[in-house]
This record gives C-alpha cells, structure tokens and sequence, in this order.
C-alpha cells in the first residue's frame, strides 16, 4: 500500500481535466480540419483568413457538431444526424465552429483556401443541390398521371364493348 494516491486532489484533477478537454477538441478540430481539407482549405500560421462561402460554412458547422455528437453519446448513432440537424437548425453548431475558428485564429492559426478549393466547393454545392431536388421517397406511379387507363377501366371497356357487339 506504499504507492496508493488520493486523486480526489486538485492537483490530479486540474491534469485529469486538461487531458480530457484536449482529448475533447483534438477529435472536434480533427473533424474540422479534416472536412476542410476535402473542400480544398486547410489551416496555416497566418495574419489573414480566406473568405468562407455560406456553403464551407455549413459543411464545416456540421462536421464538427456531428464529431462532437458522435463522441458525447457513442451508444445512439441513429440519433447523431438528428441531433446535429437540430443544433444546425437552432444555430449551436454555426456559433460553436465561429468560436473554434476564433481559437484558432487567436493562435495565428486561419483557414486557407488551397488552389482547387473553389472547384471542390462548386461540386459540393452541386451535390447538395442534387440531394435536396430529390425526392425522399419516390412514390406509386399512377397510369392517370400519364394518361393511361387503369387496367380496371380497360377490362370494363373491353366487356362493354364485347357485350355490344354480342347483342348486334
């Protein structure tokens, strides 16, 4: 019993709490830097920023916010993406990237935009436009849509007129 530790002490609590929070925003600035590298950015020691398109931002606000979701409750993936829309909806995860940018932007460290950035966010809007024209769940094609008679209409055509031409 010669190494046993009281860790209810603020010492060990203060190291226990900064290794948690670091391991807390390593993973959210992991998910950031890695969505912004598939949009073409990346971050750098810098003075000035790029401009971020409406669209960056957006992608950037949920990766992070879907990565945060993702580690704060690891037992119900189903309910991430709901979640995140909610947080997306209600402006949580926009103001929660604009205070990881400010962070980072407090330590010379800016998003830049790398030369095939404005090609990969063109596309990305693209597929987000693509995604949202779809229609969730295509439904029943019905022959009235199209001008075709039901099958039921020509059965009873077709019995009309053969009783017709049975009787002349």
């Amino acid at each position: 019993m010669e190494n046993v530790l009281n860790i209810a002490t603020i010492p060990i609590a203060d190291k226990v709490q900064r290794h948690m929070m670091a391991s807390y925003y390593a993973l959210q600035l992991e998910a950031l830097q890695s969505e912004a590298k598939r949009l073409g950015y990346y971050f750098a020691q810098s003075d000035f920023a790029a401009n971020i398109p409406p669209v960056l931002a957006e992608r950037l606000a949920w990766a992070t916010e879907y990565r945060r979701r993702s580690y704060l409750y690891p037992n119900i993936p189903t309910k991430w993406e709901r979640q995140v829309r909610w947080s997306m909806e209600d402006g949580y995860a926009q103001e929660y990237l604009s205070s990881m940018l400010a962070a980072l932007a407090a330590l010379g460290v800016r998003l830049q935009a790398g030369p095939q950035a404005y090609d990969l966010l063109a596309a990305e809007v693209c597929c987000q436009l693509e995604k949202n024209n779809l229609p969730s769940e295509p439904g029943p094609i019905r022959d009235s849509e199209f001008g075709v008679p039901s099958l039921a209409e020509v059965l009873s055509t077709t019995q009309d007129t053969s009783k017709e031409n049975i009787l002349t």
